[in-house]
């Protein structure tokens, strides 16, 4: 989201963040579900064995999070692939470059000093 408006794709980070909302709310719409249907239990480890109990959820939940991945063919591919192709065609190649800024502490006042 924030790398696609800073290198100047607001639409895709504007559609990023909207597909990020929506698999995000099914997310925590599922573990709402999950808590409940266990009455409320919310120790993870009594809750092993869901699939065969709660099957769309168990679905849901699947797909969701393969969305949020940026798994083809979700929106979040797309969203992602937008920003990415942006980012590339504007000549950030290395987008482990936030490593530059996070090596030492003195990157953001001295790039030199890295």
């Amino acid at each position: 989201m924030f790398l696609g408006a800073g290198v100047g794709a607001f639409i895709a980070a504007i559609f990023h963040v909207v597909t990020h909302a929506f698999f995000k709310a099914c997310l925590f719409l599922g573990s709402g579900s999950v808590i409940h249907a266990c009455g409320g239990e919310q120790d993870m480890r009594k809750m092993g064995g869901l699939k065969k109990h709660m099957p769309t959820t168990y679905w849901t939940f699947l797909v969701a999070t393969i969305a949020i991945a940026g798994i083809f063919p979700f929106a979040g591919f797309f969203s992602k692939d937008e920003i990415l192709a942006k980012a590339f065609g504007a000549g950030y190649t290395d987008l482990n470059g936030f490593s530059t800024c996070t090596r030492c502490s003195g990157c953001w006042r001295s790039p030199a000093r890295c």
